[in-house]
């Protein structure tokens, strides 16, 4: 399995606080080392979403170890969230990239519209070429900053992003196998790869995170999130030289954790099967064979709007004999496409003042159903 690794091209990169941090600030030096590694990988063709953790840990010394009020931490957030962005952006643009911040919460992802954007947002920043850095929004959120869980946050991402993998940058090798845990030098101590569904490893989680003190039960869980989004998870030492580098290659470096769903199958399924159905669109094909799958539903094809729903909301399309032919999230309101129907895009801003996307349902948000 090593080996699908190196024909991968689109990779979500977390990056563990402890990773960059250092005594009352970032450790500048750990993420130029791995901005180099991304620049690296981006030469090779692979596009990359950073995640990382470590806004706090900007602004106080992770030696500190004092608890502090929720509302002070987000503060202390919004302070560092400066200094890890400007960090990560000179760090990159050292290296012929550019970069751009992305500030989410887990709730972000949870709402359709936001989703939408979002996930809108980072496909425009990929085709771009450039380096998107997501940090959880520490102003607003409490989680990440409570549990020291943003790997969940990853995980999110990468179903935001279809990737193909998710690596988890931390500070152990991999994971342990239980009856090792207390003689890391045994040449079989770490799990070299294993599906990430197997139970077996919620044992190894659970004793990994009482003897070493990492929450390895959250990397456990973020690699089974990222799983069912079709993406393999490398668990890996993130302070060895050439990390991203030898995983590209398929080198057995960490714990490969493996997906046995493809990232569209997962996508299609979620969009398909998860989400109520808020309105219909009657569209006209032009075809006998439907809609083709690489195409988006354009405001040219609508010929009658039911229902009324918002922009991100899930539509039923059908033909003009009441078959159903596709569905997706729609990027537009109900009342918004009743005046863009028929039209080209070039008259959306006269109809309604702006141009969200060029088509009412995106390609990549849409399904051919039934999906099981």
């Amino acid at each position: 399995m090593r080996e699908a690794i190196t024909t991968t091209k689109r990779w979500v990169i977390h990056v563990e606080s402890r990773l960059i941090a250092a005594a009352g600030g970032l450790n500048i030096d750990a993420i130029h080392r791995l901005a180099a590694e991304v620049a690296t990988l981006h030469q090779q063709g692979i596009e990359v979403v950073m995640v990382s953790a470590g806004a706090t840990a900007a602004c106080a010394s992770p030696a500190d170890g004092d608890i502090v009020p929720l509302h002070e931490a987000q503060a202390l957030a919004a302070i560092g969230q400066i200094k890890l962005t400007n960090a990560w952006a000179q760090g990159l643009a050292a290296y012929g990239l550019q970069s751009a911040q992305i500030l989410l919460t887990q709730d972000d992802l949870s709402h359709r519209k936001h989703y939408l954007n979002a996930r809108s947002t980072l496909q425009v920043l990929l085709g771009k070429d450039v380096v998107s850095v997501v940090s959880e929004n520490g102003t607003v959120a409490s989680h990440g900053i409570r549990a020291g869980d943003t790997g969940s946050l990853g995980a999110l991402v990468v179903n935001l992003v279809q990737a193909d993998v998710y690596v988890l940058l931390t500070e152990v090798k991999g994971l342990v196998m239980p009856d090792s845990i207390l003689d890391l030098d045994q040449a079989d101590a770490f799990i070299d790869q294993a599906p990430a569904a197997d139970s077996a490893l919620d044992r190894c989680a659970h004793e990994m995170t009482e003897r070493f003190g990492f929450d390895v039960r959250s990397w456990l869980r973020s690699a089974r999130l990222a799983a069912r989004s079709g993406a393999h998870t490398v668990i890996a030492d993130g302070r060895e030289a050439g990390v991203l580098g030898a995983i590209a290659s398929g080198a057995s470096l960490g714990t490969l954790l493996t997906s046995d769903t493809h990232p569209t199958a997962s996508r299609d399924r979620w969009l398909a099967n998860q989400l109520p159905m808020r309105g219909v669109l009657e569209i006209i094909t032009g075809s006998n064979d439907g809609v083709p799958d690489a195409s988006g539903i354009t405001a040219l094809m609508i010929l009658r709007v039911e229902g009324v729903f918002q922009r991100g909301d899930m539509v039923v399309c059908r033909g003009a004999d009441g078959a159903e032919l596709t569905r997706g999230l729609v990027n537009y309101s109900s009342q918004e496409i009743q005046k863009l129907r028929g039209q080209f895009v070039e008259a959306f801003p006269r109809q309604i003042g702006y141009v969200a996307e060029p088509d009412i349902i995106s390609h990549e948000n849409r399904v051919t159903c039934p999906v099981l």
